[in-house]
């Protein structure tokens, strides 16, 4: 298993950035991250982009009622 700080920022559509949610900051040791944003979500993930750097450090961006972004950065 990995173990990954997890940031989640959320988009703001009138000023076309994301800001960091400064109430949300995890650490999660995982082989299934996408069954750790069901869990934190309460329900079946939506649709979504997932992205996947040179560093190991993986992105999540759902289409929630507002766009919301993960990112998973290895510890």
């Amino acid at each position: 298993m990995r173990k990954y700080e997890v940031s989640r920022e959320i988009y703001n559509p009138c000023a076309g950035i994301y800001t960091f949610d400064n109430n949300f900051f995890r650490e999660v040791e995982t082989d299934d991250i996408e069954k750790n944003l069901t869990e934190w979500l309460g329900m079946e993930l939506p649709k979504f982009e997932k992205n996947t750097f040179s560093d190991g450090s993986i992105e999540y961006i759902l289409d929630l009622p507002r766009k919301v972004r993960y990112t998973f950065n290895i510890v």
